[in-house]
């Protein structure tokens, strides 16, 4: 990945997702991760995101997803076995939203990649969480793209 192209904002986007991966106990930083350091950030609230509104559609998406394949929603997770790493890598889903966004920035023409190229890159995924859950929060995805 080209962080160099990233500019402030964008890297400090990173390091919040990283934050919110270490913060939940989590061994990989995810798309969710990054959507939820983006909706920290009040340029990006101004369009739309809502942190409280997008941590429980998060919520409701994986307790969803556990019903779904018959587990019951449990407390706080407890990890199993030896412990987590102090330093989450990247995970496919994270790793696919900054390779969008890179194509995002790109196709606009812009040879920097900024917080709003990392927001197209995260809602461009069609399966995963991330799209489940904008759908539980009732977030038009198209408009908020149009927004950005």
């Amino acid at each position: 990945m080209a962080f160099e192209r990233f500019t402030k904002d964008a890297r400090a986007t990173v390091m919040a997702a990283r934050a919110e991966a270490l913060a939940a106990g989590h061994a990989t930083i995810e798309a969710e991760h990054l959507l939820l350091a983006l909706s920290e950030r009040p340029d990006l609230q101004a369009l739309g995101l809502d942190r409280e509104q997008l941590s429980y559609a998060l919520a409701a998406e994986e307790e969803r997803s556990l019903a779904a394949v018959g587990v019951a929603a449990s407390g706080p997770d407890e990890p199993i076995g030896p412990r987590r790493p102090r330093d989450p890598q990247f995970a496919t889903s994270a790793k696919l939203a900054l390779h969008r966004a890179v194509s995002a920035a790109a196709k606009r023409g812009d040879r920097r990649l900024d917080a709003r190229h990392v927001l197209l890159g995260v809602l461009g995924a069609q399966y995963g969480r991330v799209p489940r859950a904008l759908q539980i929060a009732e977030i038009d995805v198209d408009a908020l793209r149009a927004r950005i």
